[in-house]
């Protein structure tokens, strides 16, 4: 592992899921692929999500001219580099997308160079990941709602996440429908609610207080645009825990989120905050706050190796949605009655069938 030859990038698509109708803004699925290749032929893989999915492949054809000849090893000086050059005023969105992906490739291509898995060169905290299951997607009617979450329990996932706010339903039927989860999984599985920032204060607390007897693990993003201050309002308003960071690209973002108690769950997300550099600095700052750390956002592949390898490390999330993405790997981690064993073979653990 030696010099970067190239970075090659391109938007794949996904089979869209039925189940998963209702998410505001939601096309067919799409990720983009990031591929960087050094000069000895070796070849690491990193991911990002669907926004601006053509922006970000412009944007990392871009930075694959600017990093040819650099050393594919200097990953904490490749990240401040390429920011400097296409991000000095510190936006978000496409930029931090693509640093995310290839921050991603660079890391799994020193695993692959080391003959090590990723997860044990971040620190081998340990060997398997518990996780749990987004599966309470808008398109079920409650009946179908109740069967999948109860699924997930019976495979043993650690607890069962459900969308409200979503499929044009109102506060009353999404609490009755929260109920009727929690009475069909029983009191000792974990439960959660996301609202994809899809509610304003007042509504979040309203439906809190409706469900508060359902011992919620935690309500992730509730509130628009996941505003601090708007988060903090409601944690002090409720007795529900907050979660949310899943898709939050900036740095001043999680360390204002942990500084103003805004949060009781961080969920950070390798293929959106800035890749496994950035993700290790915010495991940083939750482990210094005291404050537990959960994957969300999807992408449990990108995520295992952090959450096994920091000490801070959490639970991963395993959606429903993205089922479609595992017919494209060679190499794929499954979890095993719930909990994710972490590969030996070397890399970040996964890898497309080349075509």
């Amino acid at each position: 592992m030696t010099r970067i030859r190239s970075v090659a990038a391109a938007v794949e698509k996904l089979a869209p899921v039925g189940a998963a109708r209702g998410y505001a803004g939601l096309d067919t699925p799409a990720f983009v692929r990031c591929r960087v290749e050094t000069e000895d032929g070796l070849v690491g893989t990193g991911v990002t999500g669907r926004f601006l999915a053509e922006e970000v492949v412009g944007l990392l054809g871009r930075m694959g001219e600017a990093l040819h000849g650099e050393d594919a090893r200097a990953t904490e000086a490749i990240g401040p580099r390429l920011t400097a050059r296409f991000n000095p005023r510190s936006a978000t969105g496409a930029v931090v997308s693509a640093v995310s992906a290839l921050d991603m490739a660079l890391w799994d291509l020193r695993a692959r160079a080391l003959g090590e898995p990723l997860w044990r060169l971040l620190g081998g905290a340990r060997t398997a990941v518990p996780c749990y299951a987004t599966v309470g997607l808008p398109g079920y009617e409650e009946a179908e709602l109740v069967a999948v979450c109860r699924e997930a329990i019976d495979a043993g996932f650690v607890g069962a996440k459900m969308l409200v706010a979503a499929g044009g339903r109102g506060v009353e039927e999404d609490a009755r429908r929260v109920r009727a989860v929690r009475e069909a999984i029983g009191p000792k599985p974990l439960l959660m609610l996301d609202a994809n920032c899809g509610m304003n204060v007042a509504t979040a607390r309203r439906l809190t207080l409706m469900v508060e007897e359902c011992d919620i693990a935690w309500f992730e993003e509730p509130v628009l645009h996941n505003d601090l201050e708007a988060l903090g309002t409601l944690r002090r308003a409720i007795r529900i825990p907050i979660a949310a960071g899943q898709m939050v690209q900036s740095m001043a973002w999680f360390r204002e989120a942990l500084a103003r108690g805004a949060v009781d769950w961080l969920q950070p997300n390798a293929a959106f905050c800035g890749g496994i550099s950035a993700m290790l600095r915010i495991l940083a700052l939750a482990e210094a706050h005291g404050t537990p750390v959960a994957h969300a956002g999807g992408w449990d592949i990108a995520n295992a190796a952090v959450m096994a390898g920091h000490a801070a490390g959490g639970l991963l999330e395993m959606h429903g949605a993205q089922l479609a993405l595992r017919s494209r790997l060679a190499e794929d981690m499954v979890p095993e009655a719930g909990l994710m064993q972490m590969p030996d073979r070397p890399g970040i653990g996964f890898a497309f069938r080349e075509t």
